[in-house]
């Protein structure tokens, strides 16, 4: 397992790369391609028991949604919190991606970092009623494939 996260932090996709490059200014420290019981995650906050996963088009099949769910259910059995964004969100919509990170993680103790999470603006709370296409969180991907999109598919599948 630590061997397959070492070969995936030296090839990361373009898009992994944009939001590590952002999650490195937090004071709230990330891993990226972290091992997790018998997962590798994109990114960890072991501190906030917080999960990020980037994904690709693939995330819509089926068949990888249902298995995305059950890697869920586990990281929620263990006490972490699992967020799901879209590479194109990561793409186009970078800072409200990054506000929702803010909002799931602690921000450090006093004498723990700098000055918290080193600007942004935080977005209104996302309330029950705002339609799931406004949301920049993804519970669980839709089950409709798509085309996929530019830069994506780079790097290893879970298989």
């Amino acid at each position: 397992m630590i061997g397959r996260a070492r070969r995936l932090r030296a090839d990361p996709t373009h898009t992994e790369a944009k939001l590590w490059a952002r999650l490195r200014q937090f004071d709230v420290r990330f891993r990226r391609q972290a091992p997790i019981g018998p997962y590798v995650v994109d990114f960890a906050c072991h501190r906030a028991r917080l999960v990020i996963e980037v994904d690709g088009g693939v995330h819509n099949l089926p068949e990888v949604a249902v298995r995305d769910l059950a890697r869920d259910e586990w990281f929620a059995g263990q006490g972490y919190r699992v967020l799901r964004f879209t590479t194109r969100q990561v793409e186009y919509e970078i800072d409200t991606v990054l506000d929702a990170i803010r909002k799931a993680s602690p921000l450090p103790l006093e004498g723990e970092g700098g000055g918290g999470w080193g600007g942004g603006t935080l977005l209104p709370e996302m309330s029950p009623e705002t339609p799931a296409s406004s949301s920049p969180l993804i519970e669980h991907p839709a089950t409709t494939p798509s085309q996929p999109f530019p830069l994506e598919g780079k790097g290893s599948s879970d298989a």
